[in-house]
């Protein structure tokens, strides 16, 4: 799946940026980490990032964890601990947070979901549908999607049936699992990003 050609002048400045995060999370959860998306953030300066804020903060500690790492030892550690042999020490997958099991009910229910926003798996992807990895790429592409546009009432509805009520569990695995390291980054810097996205989507509900 990839984002939709869209018109520059469409999206609005945050809803880019909230692009960016997800599509960040999407690749760093994938286990395919490349040395070229690597580079693109080892040039970034962290004194150029606003730390007062939890987001800011989590971000810049990205930066700094990712400039002495490359994408090989990245994806072993992913491997390690979201693949691994027999079931991994972490589960990225929504079902297991939320039934329990994967393969579960609440696939079925995104299945659904997708099917009638019209977005389909690649099947070069092995991964099933509730993967961290696929549901932050479906987020941003339901973020960036103007041909027709989505309303913002999708992206909620989206994030709500199939991230809110698990993304806390799962960071809490990743920085509790004894053999993440960068990781443990990666899940500080989720679980505040969508701790921002679900303010957000709560106070646009009551507006």
């Amino acid at each position: 799946m990839s984002a939709p050609v869209h018109n520059d002048n469409a999206i609005a400045g945050e809803d880019w940026a909230r692009a960016d995060f997800y599509g960040l999370l999407s690749h760093l959860f994938s286990g395919q980490v490349t040395e070229d998306f690597l580079a693109r953030f080892k040039q970034i300066d962290r004194n150029e990032i606003d730390i007062t804020t939890p987001l800011g903060f989590e971000f810049a500690e990205l930066l700094r964890a990712i400039k002495g790492l490359s994408a090989e030892q990245i994806n072993q550690e992913f491997t390690d601990n979201f693949v691994g042999i027999g079931k991994p020490d972490i589960l990225p997958y929504g079902s297991y947070y939320i039934a329990g099991f994967t393969n579960e009910k609440p696939l079925v229910n995104l299945r659904d979901d997708l099917s009638r926003l019209g977005i389909t798996r690649d099947e070069k992807i092995v991964e099933t549908e509730d993967h961290i990895s696929f549901l932050c790429e479906v987020m941003r592409y339901l973020i960036l999607a103007d041909d027709p546009p989505l309303p913002f009432s999708e992206q909620r509805a989206f994030f709500h049936a199939h991230l809110a009520s698990w993304y806390d569990d799962f960071a809490a695995d990743i920085e509790a699992a004894a053999n993440t390291d960068f990781y443990k980054t990666v899940g500080r810097l989720a679980r505040v990003f969508f701790d921002v996205e679900t303010q957000s989507f709560d106070f646009e509900s009551t507006v």
